[in-house]
């Protein structure tokens, strides 16, 4: 199909469980001009505590492990699907991020991936009448969290619901809130990371955020490779050392840091991100199992890498 450009691509939010998504990608296939398709979905680990499971660290990391199986297999099912539409399946790519949440997952993947075009499912009343108001928590706070020029097309069951069209003419841009079917809305009642930032913060994470930290796609799966000179993936290095992580965890802005790191950050009387600048609304860790099990797996294809 050629090289496409990057404002072509249509990225559709998919559900673990495919019966969920199935329709707003049938809908996307049906209603729009694909030219190149990436399929997000945001991971949330299965969190146990050792101490009150009665599990083992093994045990815990299986299960994530096989959680994490379950979603790749769930994206393979969408692809399948694309492709058994006429769309070949090297236009159709794959991207999963692990949160803490679904809205705010995708919001990081817009930000990090400067999406322009994206779809999404959103729960609406039964009657599916276009127009309607979205009663969806997670649609509700991606439309008003989401940058201006990223066009959105919310879907329930098969159905438009709402379009929120991409404006370019950010005079102020704010992204905390945006026009949405030409209404403004009210704040999610959700935490949002952008509450707590003013306008040229904001800009700066925007701009920050044009290459990509937490996002895995297929095709930067780790290959064998032994040469010495091999250079850790950026997704795998703590962007406070800068060094390879060992014990990944997810802060409160949403990013991952080595725990040593980011502990040392906070015990130094720092409630900010340090990426971003905003306040932290808490100084909760939650270990990234997922990518600590995929640095392991490169380490072990790469045992000659200098760390």
């Amino acid at each position: 199909m050629g090289e496409t450009l990057h404002n072509d691509v249509i990225y559709v939010a998919v559900n673990q469980d495919v019966r969920e998504s199935k329709l707003t990608l049938l809908w996307t296939l049906k209603t729009l001009p694909v030219k190149k398709l990436c399929l997000l979905h945001v991971h949330i680990p299965f969190s146990l505590n050792p101490s009150s499971c009665g599990l083992d660290e093994s045990e815990i990391n299986a299960i994530q492990e096989s959680e994490l199986k379950s979603s790749y297999d769930s994206l393979h099912k969408y692809r399948d699907l694309c492709t058994n539409k006429g769309v070949d399946e090297e236009d159709v790519d794959i991207s999963l991020i692990s949160g803490y949440g679904v809205g705010e997952g995708i919001v990081e993947l817009i930000y990090q991936n400067n999406i322009k075009k994206l779809v999404m499912g959103a729960a609406a009343d039964p009657h599916y009448s276009r127009g309607m108001s979205i009663t969806s928590r997670k649609a509700e706070y991606v439309s008003q969290h989401a940058p201006h020029c990223c066009k959105m097309w919310f879907i329930c069951k098969g159905k438009l619901i709402k379009t929120r069209e991409g404006r370019f003419d950010l005079g102020n841009a704010s992204h905390s809130l945006s026009e949405f079917d030409g209404s403004a809305q009210k704040p999610s009642r959700g935490r949002g990371r952008d509450d707590d930032k003013t306008d040229s913060q904001k800009e700066q994470h925007s701009e920050r955020d044009q290459t990509p930290k937490k996002v895995r796609k297929e095709e930067d799966e780790p290959k064998s490779n032994d040469s010495e000179t091999d250079s850790a993936p950026e997704d795998f290095l703590c962007p406070i050392s800068m060094e390879i992580m060992r014990d990944p965890v997810v802060a409160a802005d949403g990013f991952t840091y080595e725990e040593k790191e980011i502990r040392t950050w906070l015990n130094g009387g720092n409630d900010k991100s340090p990426i971003t600048g905003a306040r932290l609304a808490h100084r909760q860790l939650t270990p990234n199992y997922t990518l600590r099990s995929l640095i392991k797996d490169w380490l072990r294809h790469h045992p000659n890498y200098k760390h």
